[in-house]
């Protein structure tokens, strides 16, 4: 992690990195996150996100107290209990040469897949501002199925008055979604991860053709 913090205070077009993320401000071991590179064919970065399993019984809560927003800072009500093993992905840098490529969504959904396998998650969460809030981040490139108001205030890394959204999606979800894009990308003459961007724009409203991953599931991820 320290290393994806390296990439992220040096990489063009960046304004900071994330407290939730940082081996300096936050407090998780090291079997407890994981992040993932993206290199080209001259080994130069492309793109970047990590990912971190957070246990608590409430989420919007766990992101209040890193204080990104300083107080008062309003807590909005949100229509679900977000609690539990929670995935959570973040960090997302996607070179500004490689952007409308597929890695904006591809990432996303790789993260949630490993968080899956490797802890077992109940479901994976987000936050994002309002600025992709209002592009339709969350759902529209992201792919997650619900997301809310959570905090407001003024945001520490830029001074100015700002939203979090916090974005969810669970397990069982994850397995319908990941097995319908899959199948879109193996079975349907997709050629690259731009045709899977248009996929994962598709809405996904059928039943599940595989079943979640076995809970505790783990691998090596090296």
């Amino acid at each position: 992690m320290t290393e994806w913090k390296r990439i992220m205070l040096g990489a063009p077009a960046t304004t900071a990195v994330s407290s939730m993320f940082d081996p300096d401000k936050a407090d998780y071991l090291p079997s407890d996150a994981f992040w993932l590179r993206v290199s080209n064919k001259n080994a130069e970065t492309i793109a970047i996100i990590c990912d971190r399993i957070i246990e608590t019984d409430d989420f919007v809560g766990f992101v209040k107290e890193t204080g990104m927003f300083a107080e008062p800072c309003t807590r909005h009500a949100i229509k679900m209990d977000l609690s539990g093993k929670i995935g959570h992905a973040g960090g997302l840098w996607v070179h500004p040469k490689a952007r409308k490529t597929g890695l904006s969504q591809s990432l996303p959904r790789l993260v949630r897949a490993l968080s899956v396998i490797h802890w077992g998650v109940d479901r994976h969460c987000g936050i994002i501002l309002s600025g992709l809030h209002d592009k339709g981040f969350g759902a529209g490139v992201y792919g997650f199925e619900r997301e809310w108001l959570g905090l407001s205030g003024d945001f520490r890394l830029t001074g100015k008055a700002d939203r979090i959204y916090f974005i969810d999606i669970n397990a069982e979800e994850i397995a319908r979604q990941q097995a319908l894009e899959l199948d879109c990308l193996m079975n349907h003459g997709t050629k690259n991860l731009v045709d899977f961007s248009a996929i994962c724009g598709q809405g996904h409203d059928q039943a599940a053709v595989s079943v979640p991953l076995t809970n505790r599931a783990r691998m090596n991820l090296g």
